[in-house]
């Protein structure tokens, strides 16, 4: 099965990124699961986001080499200069995203904004992917959903994020994929606020599963 191509473009997610109130342990938890992944790297300024998020100790006047010393404990921080890290501070400064502050023993040290935490959520989010492993465990990822009118924005966009990742319409909010991958469909369903209102099954024998198997060519 071919990997899709995940390109928020949906008229439904375009102004949906705002922050949701994710709380500072968790978004630091996806922080590190970003930085330690073994995807390909990102662009620096999103490696930049995720080093002073966990380490809000940098100190101002040393933000490059101190995040160069951060990065080296992630894969996907890996071969970023301190002139790289100085520019990616510089933009992440000018565009509101990170701002200085005096701790509680007067040193100076760098945090993110609430723009820098939404911006960095949508990162997390854009940066969303499920498992495709090249044997098939023989259960179906159900997801069911019954999100009410007044989340139709939501409701929509998680349609349409769900299609976006490859997931199979079984009905119309009943979801299917050939994998396990619970963790990142509520991630993507906490995004858009709708977690309480997602239901995922983990189901290894379906009556008639002809359709599924072809569609994702399944042996």
């Amino acid at each position: 099965m071919a990997k899709p191509k995940i390109q928020p473009k949906s008229k439904y997610v375009k102004n949906y990124f705002a922050s949701k109130n994710i709380d500072e342990k968790t978004l630091k938890i996806r922080a590190e699961e970003f930085l330690a992944s073994g995807t390909p790297a990102s662009y620096v300024t999103q490696v930049a986001l995720a080093l002073i998020l966990l380490s809000g100790a940098a100190v101002l006047g040393a933000v490059a080499p101190g995040l160069t010393v951060a990065a080296r404990g992630y894969q996907r921080a890996k071969g970023y200069s301190n002139r790289d890290f100085a520019s990616a501070a510089g933009n992440l400064k000018r565009g509101g995203y990170i701002e200085e502050f005096l701790s509680a023993d007067d040193v100076p040290r760098v945090r993110l904004t609430k723009k820098g935490e939404a911006y960095f959520q949508k990162i997390l989010f854009d940066d969303v992917e499920l498992p495709e492993p090249k044997k098939w465990g023989g259960k179906w990822t159900f997801v069911l959903f019954d999100i009410p009118v007044q989340h139709k924005k939501a409701r929509e966009a998680l349609r349409w994020r769900l299609k976006a990742l490859g997931f199979f319409q079984y009905q119309k909010s009943v979801w299917v994929y050939p994998h396990p991958c619970e963790k990142e469909i509520l991630y993507v369903a906490d995004y858009f606020g709708v977690g309480k209102f997602v239901e995922i099954l983990s189901v290894d024998h379906l009556t008639k599963d002809e359709e599924l198997k072809k569609h994702f060519e399944m042996k």
